[in-house]
């Protein structure tokens, strides 16, 4: 990595070494310093790396899971690129940090074998500052143009440039993390041409366009993709999904809890090494977590119970079924076994395992939930969920099942009197 004006070094202090090769540098967290994305190579066993900058060189993979902030004291520390979803598997050289959907925070693009991969960055919002240089001379991109803004007591530098990191080309427009500043107060340029601009006093959270022959700045709003034009997966994955129990009865498969939905089948090998992981895990984060199973085989039966009783398995089982299959695959679905998929207390998927997977990918993640909440709207919707889904199982003569409905509907909505009085006629 080459930084104009910027100190070179071979290993920084705290960056763990790693066959991880190939380096690209963005703010991703937007506290003003450069974090480092390292891609690993799988044909040399190799994991992709979050490295985040702490300032005096220092660098760290671990960080805090909800805040993006590695000085947060008391906070728990996690694998950065495991709660990122960098460290997914996928083999590749190439990564780009850019703004894909406009939010002012730094996404990531990555090129693997299997295509390119868009990580959405969902951390908190910081402030940032976008700086696009026009020329007056004849290449109006301003390649080689140096930028120098001050915000917060702290300078930060960039220069425009078509590449960065290996075989990747990154926006022309340079973006700066600004942490929590509300005011720019010094932004300095350096032209191509040899001349140079000073501006002060600038406002944060806009697109900063500097025009050479003009010497103005016009500070314009982000475009931002509206709702219904962010892209989406093949099919619609979420916890609330109603599927067959292994052991009769339809109901949902969770809701109101973080919840792990695992695809497995007593046959696949792979299945087989991960669930005394899932298992411990599930023993490990009962009340706090909900974990799923969906078996895939629906002819042998007796196998699965089999399975379920080797392997001690406690967790709530459910049979796939094609309207499953649609739901977490899409009507062109390719089904991979393992499959494992993460939501968070709101049915937002957070992570999709394809393949084995261990406690050690699992576990950051799972415990990164415990610092999240649920906002009271998504809650009394789940509830009802629940109370709608006892309603059903009284109908059909389970009383017991119908009391657990009600139970999970008070968790979300301890004031309902629809929940409270179902859990009183069931008792």
């Amino acid at each position: 990595m080459y930084l104009p004006r910027a100190l070179e070094f071979d290993n920084p202090p705290g960056v763990r070494r790693s066959e991880a090769q190939f380096l690209a540098a963005g703010d991703l967290n937007g506290d003003g310093r450069l974090d480092l994305v390292a891609r690993g190579d799988q044909a040399n066993r190799a994991d992709s790396l979050l490295f985040v900058n702490e300032g005096g060189l220092r660098f760290t993979a671990e960080l805090d899971a909800r805040t993006f902030d590695p000085a947060a004291a008391g906070e728990p520390s996690v694998e950065a690129a495991n709660v990122s979803g960098l460290d997914a598997g996928s083999d590749g050289r190439a990564a780009a940090p850019v703004d894909i959907d406009g939010d002012g925070d730094l996404d990531l693009a990555l090129l693997t074998p299997r295509g390119l991969e868009l990580l959405e960055n969902t951390s908190p919002p910081r402030r940032f500052a976008r700086v696009r240089l026009t020329a007056a001379g004849p290449d109006a991109r301003a390649l080689g143009g140096e930028v120098a803004l001050r915000a917060g007591g702290m300078t930060r530098r960039d220069v425009v440039k078509l590449t960065g990191g290996v075989r990747a080309q990154v926006p022309l427009d340079l973006h700066f993390g600004l942490a929590e500043a509300e005011t720019i107060e010094r932004l300095e340029v350096r032209w191509p041409s040899g001349a140079a601009g000073v501006w002060r006093d600038l406002p944060a959270d806009r697109l900063l366009v500097v025009d050479e022959r003009s010497g103005a700045v016009d500070a314009r709003r982000l475009p931002r993709w509206s709702d219904g034009s962010r892209p989406t997966m093949m099919g619609s994955p979420s916890p609330a999904v109603v599927a067959q129990a292994l052991d009769g009865g339809r109901g949902l498969l969770a809701g109101g809890r973080p919840s792990v939905v695992n695809f497995w089948a007593p046959w696949c090998p792979p299945c087989n090494d991960e669930l005394p992981a899932l298992v411990d895990l599930a023993e490990r984060y009962d009340g706090e977590i909900d974990f799923v199973g969906l078996s895939v085989e629906l002819d042998d039966l007796d196998s699965v119970r089999e399975s379920i009783e080797r392997f001690g398995i406690r967790y709530a089982q459910f049979l796939m079924d094609e309207h499953v299959v649609t739901a977490f695959f899409g009507s062109e679905f390719e089904l991979a076994l393992p499959s494992t998929f993460v939501f968070d207390r709101e049915g937002r998927l957070r992570r999709v395992f394809r393949g084995a997977l261990t406690g050690a990918e699992l576990d950051p993640l799972l415990a990164s939930f415990r610092d999240e909440g649920t906002n009271e709207v998504t809650r009394r919707l789940l509830a009802a969920a629940w109370i709608g889904q006892a309603r059903v199982q009284r109908m059909r003569g389970e009383p017991a099942a119908a009391r657990t409905s009600y139970e999970r509907a008070l968790e979300l909505d301890p004031d309902s009197r629809p929940a409270r009085r179902g859990l009183d006629e069931t008792r």
